[in-house]
């Protein structure tokens, strides 16, 4: 069987609504869009609130700590993590109480267990953009 050629990981390509995001990920800051109408928070950026319809959003840095809610160990690579498999893909349920999926790092299998607590850590992706990754907070 041929060898996969490795390709470069995707990078993120940051739009009107998303650079805000993107920016403050590059700053290892953790931001999400806040409802202050609705007291919710809301992840994946977007132009309206997902609980109000309503242009109201604010940016809010979050602590970038929460739980695993679940995970998948992946063997069959997505392009560009060619040579890092296996890898974990993980859910994650943030304390501001948005759910979202991300990679797991610094976690063996088998010490990987449902509930246990987690806080972001930073993945360089090139040399233009990093992105947020998360590890054990034990």
């Amino acid at each position: 069987m041929a060898e996969r050629p490795k390709r470069p990981r995707p990078a993120p390509t940051p739009t009107n609504i998303t650079k805000t995001f993107w920016d403050g990920i590059n700053d290892h800051k953790f931001l999400l869009q806040y409802d202050p109408e609705a007291g919710k928070y809301q992840f994946y950026p977007r132009a309206i609130s997902v609980h109000t319809g309503k242009q109201n959003l604010e940016w809010r840095e979050v602590s970038g700590k929460g739980s695993l809610y679940s995970y998948t160990e992946t063997h069959i690579p997505a392009a560009g993590f060619e040579g890092k498999e296996p890898y974990i893909i993980a859910a994650v349920e943030l304390e501001e109480g948005v759910r979202l999926m991300s990679l797991l790092h610094n976690c063996p299998i088998d010490d990987v267990e449902i509930g246990m607590p987690v806080r972001v850590c930073w993945d360089t992706i090139n040399e233009d953009f990093e992105y947020f990754a998360f590890e054990p907070d034990r």
